[in-house]
């Protein structure tokens, strides 16, 4: 067991290096795309810089096809002509590919004040990575494949998890959870069955914690 955690962890720092190494190259281009529009302003040379406000910026590739959004209020993503809401106002940067798929940005959300960098696939499922961080402290990492997932977190209310999916099966979890049942995130489940049936809700908590914590909190039917 101890090797093959050793082996989870060693692939999630590969590849947490590869999302910090996408995140710096998207903050290079909305750097370059904001200094290309501010130099486009300035009237003449020996001027003084002024500083230039904007609601949007788009940066399109030689074909006309928008590959980078700059924005202070995101659209919600549009995939295969169908609109998918983000669920919160967003703002800051989306990237697309060569098609006008959306496939990824770095945004912060409104109300909840998150903060997130996303990657996307070109299929249904969409987000394949993410590492978010909430506005009081807390992250989380989650990389996924298919019904795959390993999901690595640190909050108040459960301390730090990595937590492994297997064709939506539980194989993996660190450390066991105890008096789970008594969290505000159970209140949360169980106030959930008001409106979704028990096994949907035990399916959520499936996907992100032990099955002895689930049943504890919703039970079993």
């Amino acid at each position: 067991m101890e090797i093959e955690s050793s082996r989870i962890v060693t692939r999630l720092e590969l590849r947490l290096r590869i999302l910090i190494a996408v995140n710096t190259a998207m903050i290079l281009a909305m750097a370059a795309a904001i200094i290309v529009s501010c130099r486009t302003a300035t009237p003449s040379r020996g001027s003084e810089p002024r500083s230039l406000t904007v609601t949007e910026i788009n940066v399109v590739d030689r074909s006309g096809v928008v590959r980078l959004r700059l924005s202070g209020d995101v659209p919600d993503a549009v995939i295969d002509g169908k609109r998918i809401p983000r669920g919160q106002h967003a703002a800051g940067v989306i990237l697309y590919d060569d098609t006008g798929r959306e496939r990824g940005g770095y945004l912060t959300f409104s109300p909840s004040r998150n903060v997130a960098l996303t990657l996307d696939n070109r299929g249904a499922a969409g987000q394949t990575a993410i590492l978010a961080a909430g506005p009081e402290g807390g992250s989380g990492l989650t990389l996924s494949h298919g019904n795959d997932a390993v999901d690595i977190r640190v909050d108040d209310e459960l301390g730090p998890s990595i937590h492994v999916m297997k064709s939506h099966a539980l194989a993996f979890h660190v450390p066991e959870l105890l008096g789970f049942e008594a969290t505000p995130v159970c209140g949360e489940l169980r106030g959930a069955m008001k409106n979704s049936s028990r096994d949907d809700v035990l399916a959520w908590c499936r996907s992100r914690l032990p099955e002895n914590a689930c049943v504890a909190c919703v039970g079993l039917k």
